[in-house]
């Protein structure tokens, strides 16, 4: 229920009440009179009680939405990031590999001098860029592990969020008193 929505509905009870206490007669006992304003005060009480607890469901719920894309988006960060780590592992498999089979090359001495030459070479650059790739994979497990970190913390307020939903329900259920 909207603001204006609780408010319109606010007045026009307290209108009809209104209009029904102006009906009763002046000369009925102050008891009726009494009682009516009593009754008017708690239905005031209740429509007051009713409003902050309709904008604190309206704000515990623009939090959840906004923590619902907070803890959607440090999920996608975290299987991109395990992505790229997995692309990269699947590369230094393949670089370790070729870094066999050069070695392997490389002590074969059948080869001309000019062979064993340029399989050393190409061996040197493997080697560089599995270094790089090596390098890359530890910068990229550190950031699973930062974006792992930050969906478990942006998990917990999610929970937090939940436990105060949990909390407004169980006040709205409460029985009035």
């Amino acid at each position: 229920m909207s603001r204006s929505t609780t408010f319109v509905t606010a007045i026009l009870t307290v209108s009809i009440i209104a209009a029904f206490v102006a009906r009763v007669p002046a000369q009925q006992p102050a008891s009726l009179q009494t009682e009516l304003l009593t009754e008017v005060r708690l239905l005031r009480q209740a429509l007051e009680s009713l409003t902050g607890t309709n904008v604190r469901v309206q704000i515990v719920f623009g939090r959840l939405q906004l923590q619902e894309q907070r803890t959607a988006a440090a999920a996608r960060r975290l299987d991109e990031v395990r992505g790229e780590l997995a692309g990269l592992s699947i590369s230094a498999g393949d670089m370790g590999e070729r870094v066999k089979e050069f070695e392997e090359m490389s002590s074969d001495s059948r080869r001309k001098p000019e062979e064993l030459e340029a399989v050393r070479h190409e061996l040197t650059m493997v080697r560089r860029q599995l270094a790089g790739v090596d390098a890359e994979r530890a910068r990229l497990m550190n950031e699973e592990n930062e974006a792992a970190g930050m969906l478990n913390q942006e998990q917990g307020r999610s929970s937090d969020l939940n436990r105060q939903l949990d909390e407004l329900e169980r006040q709205l259920i409460k029985p009035p008193r």
